[in-house]
């Protein structure tokens, strides 16, 4: 592994200290413009970064640079991985050679999983956490993911490009795992979004996948979408999510909803009515001042109480959360 060079940051964008190093989150820049390497992100985050957003290292196709200790909660995909994990961003500028930067990443996720102790299936994508579609080139790529991890075995790493990806991280041999395998890495993002994706991924047929979408919805404590009548009305349905309660995106609404789509399509028309109403404005606050709060940690965990603490209603709390999602 390349050496790690220090470039500290203020904590300023952060929660303060107190991460118990649960989980290590992937993420690429996105920043594409030449120069846009380790250095170039380090210097940002130990200046003046414009965004209320922090990681702990970056990394290119020519060293590591860590911006804050381990136990920072930086913030980087939403308040649960804020506080437990250690987030790495891949450089993937168009001077750099991103394939050297991926092997750079796996060896540095190999060292913290060994310092650490963390599980091969607590190194997760952004995308594990709010759905984002991060790291993009990484999760577009089939089988990239696979290799990935396979790479960040502490026992015996060994380089992106030469992994077979045959350790018990793979995809390759779907057929010999069983349901709840499949599920965890669907769990733990390894099979990208979408399930035609997902199930092309794992090389399992229709039979298989829908088992192991049932046992992933059970463990998200939601359900399969259903032509029932649903026990609840569509009033308490669309109050839900407009109190966020059913995650972000119209199918996965209907997912964890478990409603036919005659019924989303009822809930959806009415949480759109009631989101053009007014509401309470947070003692005087604007949206991007309660996020900025909520990013801050000044409201607790939590939708519940994060609402009641900065005393809005749902609708405009729906556009806090919004706007917080919107900046991990």
């Amino acid at each position: 592994m390349v050496k790690i060079r220090r470039h500290m940051a203020p904590l300023t964008r952060t929660s303060g200290r107190g991460n118990p190093c649960t989980y290590i989150t992937i993420h690429e820049t996105a920043n594409r413009g030449r120069g846009a390497g380790a250095a170039s992100h380090a210097r940002l985050q130990a200046g003046t970064n414009s965004r209320q957003a922090s990681w702990h290292y970056q990394v290119d196709d020519k060293e590591i640079v860590q911006s804050f200790d381990d136990n920072v909660k930086c913030w980087h995909a939403g308040a649960k991985a804020n506080s437990q994990s250690i987030a790495i961003e891949i450089c993937v500028n168009s001077d750099g050679d991103y394939q050297k930067a991926l092997d750079n990443a796996a060896a540095l996720v190999a060292h913290l999983r060994k310092k650490h102790g963390i599980p091969w299936n607590r190194v997760v994508s952004h995308n594990f956490w709010t759905g984002k579609n991060c790291p993009t080139i990484m999760l577009g790529r089939s089988g990239q993911w696979d290799k990935f991890i396979a790479a960040t075995d502490p026992k015996g790493a060994t380089k992106v490009s030469s992994s077979s990806g045959s350790s018990s991280s793979s995809s390759s041999s779907s057929s010999s795992k069983s349901v709840s395998q499949m599920a965890d890495e669907i769990i733990a993002g390894r099979h990208g979004s979408g399930h035609s994706n997902r199930q092309r991924s794992l090389g399992v047929n229709n039979a298989t996948y829908q088992k192991v979408r049932d046992l992933v919805n059970q463990r998200a404590g939601v359900s399969t979408p259903s032509s029932s009548r649903p026990s609840k009305s569509v009033e308490a349905m669309a109050n839900e999510i407009i109190a966020g309660r059913h995650g972000t995106g119209h199918a996965a609404r209907q997912r964890s909803l478990g409603v036919s789509n005659s019924v989303y399509q009822q809930v959806r028309d009415r949480v759109n009515q009631k989101a053009s109403g007014g509401g309470s404005s947070g003692g005087g606050k604007s949206i991007s001042q309660m996020a900025d709060e909520i990013i801050a940690g000044k409201h607790g965990n939590g939708h519940a109480q994060r609402q009641r603490s900065l005393g809005v209603n749902n609708t405009t709390y729906a556009a806090v959360r919004k706007e917080v999602n919107r900046r991990s």
